[in-house]
């Protein structure tokens, strides 16, 4: 009785947002997932463990490349090779997977609404949060489903609300999370020519070092038809 009448906001589609909103559903939970980009390509190396291949259940079809080879440099250009194969043995059942984060993300939305959840291509513009913040909550969005640049106004009320809308949260600023730290990412999609192509058939790298990254590293990631730098 209690799952029938709730009512559950996941605000953000990536893969957390995707995921609360599977399990929600799964329950049996009245859900909704609001997601602005549908094809949103985010600025992510898009590099998944098998840990999480196996934990969320993806299927080949998003997996551009398997790369099993990886290369290190760092900050003073010193090269480190790490062969899985050195590691397993021989075997093609480890690997890195490459992927595009517009598939990935598409995959375990769809997945998500397939299981009941209502998915809204929205922009959640203002959260009003109830006597003491304890809801119902009245979500306030811009709905672009019909495909025109502006969206329709509407508004939905529910009793709960995931927040999986990134480093400028709405729900975080609705909830006054506070100040939390973020770091800027960007991504350059390249190209290659064939036989350039071919060097990263089966190898990527990172950079490590203020020289590259001051927060965090740069890498090179084989996707489908082309490398992904950032």
């Amino acid at each position: 009785w209690v799952s029938e009448m709730l009512r559950v906001a996941v605000i953000g589609g990536g893969p957390s947002g995707s995921c609360a909103a599977e399990v929600l559903a799964k329950a049996g939970i009245q859900t909704w997932i609001f997601e602005r980009k549908l094809d949103n390509a985010k600025p992510c190396g898009g590099a998944i463990p098998l840990c999480m291949v196996a934990e969320f259940d993806l299927p080949d079809s998003i997996i551009d490349r398997k790369v099993r080879n990886m290369r290190m440099i760092s900050p003073s250009n010193r090269e480190v090779d790490i062969s899985l194969d050195r590691v397993y043995g021989e075997t093609d059942k480890e690997y890195i997977g490459m992927c595009r984060r517009e598939v990935m993300d598409a995959f375990m939305r769809n997945r998500a609404a397939e299981l009941g959840a209502t998915l809204v291509n929205g922009l959640v513009t203002k959260i009003e949060t109830g006597s003491n913040r304890q809801g119902p909550y009245t979500l306030n969005y811009s709905d672009y489903s019909s495909g025109e640049t502006t969206g329709v106004a509407k508004s939905l009320e529910v009793d709960l609300i995931v927040g999986a809308d990134g480093a400028n949260s709405r729900v975080a600023k609705a909830m006054d999370a506070g100040d939390y730290n973020v770091a800027i990412a960007f991504q350059e999609r390249i190209k290659l020519p064939k036989e350039e192509m071919s060097y990263y058939e089966d190898l990527a790298e990172m950079y490590v070092g203020s020289d590259v990254s001051p927060d965090f590293y740069g890498w090179v990631f084989p996707k489908y038809d082309h490398v992904a730098v950032g």
